[in-house]
Formats: C-alpha cells, sequence, structure tokens
C-alpha cells in the first residue's frame, strides 16, 4: 500500500552528488513513503508519462513557445520519456534532462529507498530571460509535483508485479 501524500522534503543527498549543473539556482524534492517495489524509472515513468492530458499538452506548450523547450519524442523512444532525455539510470536513481534556448536547463531525478520515492528538480537559469520569468514557473512547479507524484504514488500502487514495465519501448 502507498500512502499517496507527498511532503516536500530537502534534496536527498544522492541527487546533491550527482552534481548535475556548475550552478543550481534552485532545486526541490518531494517525497511519498510506499510500500511499492519499484524502479526510480518506474516512478519517473509514472510521474511524467501518467501524468493527465490536460497536464502535458499546456505545459509542453508554454514550455515550448515561452522558453524554446528542446524536447525529444514525446511518444515512447529509447532514451526519452515524453521529450525530457534520459540522463542516468542506476538501479538507485534516475535522471532525465529538458534544457532550453531560452536558458531554462532542468534536471528531474528519481531516488527510490526502500519505504520512499522521491523526486528531485534541480534548475539552472543562464539568462535574464529564464530568471524573470522562472518565478513564475516555479509557482506551478511548486502545486503540480507533489500532484503529479501522488498521482505517480497511486498508479503504481495499482499495477501487477514489481518490474513488469521498467522499460515501456
Amino acid at each position: 500500500m502507498t500512502t499517496a501524500e507527498p511532503v516536500e522534503i530537502a534534496p536527498p543527498a544522492k541527487v546533491t552528488e550527482l552534481q548535475l549543473f556548475d550552478r543550481v539556482d534552485y532545486q526541490d524534492a518531494y517525497s511519498v513513503d510506499t510500500t511499492v517495489d519499484r524502479t526510480p524509472e518506474q516512478w519517473m515513468r509514472a510521474f511524467v508519462e501518467d501524468a493527465p492530458i490536460w497536464f502535458k499538452v499546456p505545459w509542453a506548450g508554454v514550455g515550448k513557445v515561452l522558453l524554446g523547450a528542446r524536447f525529444g519524442p514525446l511518444t515512447p523512444t529509447s532514451g526519452y520519456i515524453v521529450g525530457w532525455k534520459v540522463l542516468d539510470d542506476r538501479p538507485d536513481v534516475f535522471v532525465v534532462g529538458l534544457d532550453s534556448a531560452g536558458g531554462l536547463l532542468a534536471r528531474m531525478v528519481a531516488v527510490t529507498t526502500p519505504g520512499q520515492a522521491v523526486v528531485a528538480t534541480q534548475i539552472s537559469l543562464d539568462s535574464a530571460y529564464a530568471r524573470a520569468l522562472w518565478p513564475v514557473i516555479r509557482r506551478g512547479h511548486r502545486f503540480f509535483a507533489p500532484y503529479l507524484l501522488g498521482r505517480a504514488a497511486a498508479s503504481l500502487q495499482g499495477r501487477k508485479s514489481n518490474h513488469d514495465d521498467t522499460k515501456r519501448v
């Protein structure tokens, strides 16, 4: 059973040790307690792929139009999850990244430990334009990140085996 009540926590050491950017301008992490045995990749896929369409389409549109987000393939493709490039895939950590022409660079990290799943975000703002837009984007991110983690927890709780859908491609 999963307690699908995400809470904000300090980014775990596993996330900061990855050194995904030379400079991190923003970071956060949300955790959910769980008894569901899933890989970090499964958590990330549930977080991103299982997001409702009413969220994915406008959010991607805003990213593309306002920031020039450089999405990869949006359909199931090796090396990408809904346009986010897979940057690291280990048994205990899974990282995707999305860069933009407007200077906002984003990384999302899924980390699992027994009884807990964490999705963390790191942002690097490499232009005045990105720094000006970030306060508005941040507000949406801080609302939707825990919401999507709660949905992912509920989704993964209902799946049958513990490693049956690691690779959906």
